[in-house]
């Protein structure tokens, strides 16, 4: 007998779906900060007034459809320069 994964959530907010993305491995490095920038600045964000979809008010969070969530990033994976990788130097050290 296969061990089944537990079933998906049916709204995330920003913290849980950044939890979701790291879980599911589609974005390893997701945060509910950055979760929240992809919101106020991508132009086709599907959540919010005007927006194919609504966000749902659970007490203070703002939720989201997971299916739709889950849609948008895997379309649409963050880019960034990723963690800094480079060994520190002190000020005006030369590389």
């Amino acid at each position: 007998m296969t061990e089944q994964e537990p079933p998906l959530p049916v709204f995330v907010t920003f913290e849980t779906g950044a939890r979701l993305l790291i879980d599911l491995d589609i974005d390893p490095e997701a945060t509910a900060t950055a979760i929240r920038y992809v919101a106020r600045t991508a132009a086709d964000w599907p959540f919010g007034d005007g927006r194919p979809h609504r966000y749902v008010k659970v007490s203070n969070a703002r939720t989201m459809e997971t299916g739709v969530f889950l849609d948008y990033f895997r379309k649409h994976p963050r880019s960034g320069r990723g963690p800094d990788k480079q060994q520190r130097r002190r000020r005006g050290e030369a590389p």
